[in-house]
């Protein structure tokens, strides 16, 4: 009984002080070559939109922000991901380029920068 909760306690105490797994790491580079695939050509990404002389919005530090360029709303997820799935007025859509998978590690790779 002892042994099982210190197994617990010390399980407990790793997950909360975890580093980046190998394969975690890797799926912000996959992320990372997906915006570059995709995203680069019209978005920057390490230029806030005032340095950026691309058609899109900058999406440096997209999730940090308290509003998203353009939607000047909060920044969430489902939000995005519709964007990138439909597209927009000037924006072309990805739901027949890209997997819901590949979607959602980019957007995983949006929100770790």
């Amino acid at each position: 009984m002892k042994t099982a909760l210190l197994l617990i306690t010390i399980a407990g105490a790793l997950l909360a002080a975890r580093r980046e797994l190998p394969w975690e790491k890797n799926h912000v580079e996959v992320g990372q070559a997906l915006y570059r695939e995709n995203c680069v050509v019209c978005h920057d990404i390490d230029k806030p939109q005032k340095d950026s002389k691309k058609l899109g919005p900058s999406f440096y530090q997209v999730f940090k922000r308290e509003r998203m360029p353009i939607a000047n709303q909060p920044p969430n997820r489902p939000y995005i991901l519709t964007r990138v799935k439909f597209g927009g007025a000037i924006m072309p859509a990805f739901q027949k380029k890209m997997t819901a998978d590949e979607m959602e590690t980019l957007l995983d790779y949006m929100q770790s920068k």
